[in-house]
């Protein structure tokens, strides 16, 4: 399960089995295009919970409750 904090608060919760296409797919189209490394993130759309977000505001991401990035948003 995959989930986003906006400044603390719940905004986006969802599970990869809801994709269209697997993550293994999706890692083996973009690597046709561009050189992956550790830290890239690939950006695959939104589940439900889409929102605007404005300078100040934080971004937490957690997958399987491990925080995987934190971004504040300049």
């Amino acid at each position: 399960t995959f989930n986003m904090h906006l400044n603390n608060q719940l905004v986006q919760e969802g599970d990869t089995s809801l994709m269209l296409f697997s993550i293994d797919k999706i890692i083996a189209f973009v690597s046709k295009f561009y050189t992956l490394k550790i830290g890239d993130i690939l950006f695959t759309g939104t589940p439900a919970g889409v929102g605007k977000v404005t300078s100040g505001d934080e971004l937490v991401g957690n997958l399987a409750d491990v925080e995987c990035f934190r971004v504040k948003i300049k």
